[in-house]
């Protein structure tokens, strides 16, 4: 298995093909097949998986590495284009409690610097990361910036609540990947270890949407 590992990793560092897409190859979450190689997560892939896998990996090997397209070329956005000098974004710390959840106290431990994605929102907040459930997504540390009043939305990043969060009260609360919903459940993913469930919506009624995060390193 280290070997097959090493494959992967090789072909990755030559540019032939990405983690995201060998991932998506088997069916499975983009950090899947990164968490497999480099993390040494305790999931083991099938043999049908590992045959895609190498399969994509040779046929990435006869084309040659990606190239990046002609012509383009980033655009550099100033910081102060994104983030705001005042600090005024309350940051809310999280202890971690059992199965994945976390207890969110809604007591600011101090105030940091303003996204532009949260100013003028009301109620929006920063979350102090605990935990590994979401690694690589979000590292013990990391700050994911919070809007509270956007809509449930699939595929993105969401803090779900059994109740209102009240002003210097705690709160249980989940941080996971939202891929379902429907009227009665909500279809959640994390990533270490890897898996995907349900919660019913009547559980956790209440969602709050996660729109950018600041890394601790």
């Amino acid at each position: 298995m280290n070997e097959i590992r090493q494959r992967i990793r090789e072909a990755v560092d030559a540019r032939l093909t990405t983690y995201k897409d060998l991932s998506a190859a088997i069916g499975r979450n983009h950090a899947y097949v990164q968490q497999f190689v480099e993390r040494g997560t305790p999931q083991e892939l099938r043999d049908r998986d590992l045959d895609t896998i190498m399969g994509v990996i040779g046929r990435a090997a006869e084309s040659g590495p990606r190239q990046r397209a002609q012509g383009f070329a980033p655009v550099v956005i100033p910081g102060s284009s994104l983030v705001r000098p005042e600090r005024t974004l309350p940051l809310y710390a999280a202890a971690r409690g059992g199965d994945g959840h976390v207890i969110v106290s809604f007591d600011p431990i101090e105030y940091v610097k303003m996204p532009t994605i949260l100013e003028g929102v009301k109620g929006g907040y920063g979350l102090l990361i605990t935990g590994d459930s979401m690694v690589p997504a979000y590292w013990p540390g990391d700050t994911a910036l919070i809007h509270p009043n956007l809509p449930p939305q699939r595929d993105t990043d969401v803090v779900l609540f059994h109740t209102p969060p009240k002003s210097l009260g705690d709160e249980e609360a989940v941080i996971k990947r939202l891929v379902g919903i429907s009227d009665r459940e909500w279809t959640l993913e994390q990533y270490h270890p890897a898996r995907t469930f349900k919660e019913f919506r009547a559980d956790w009624p209440i969602c709050h949407r996660v729109v950018g995060k600041y890394n601790s390193r």
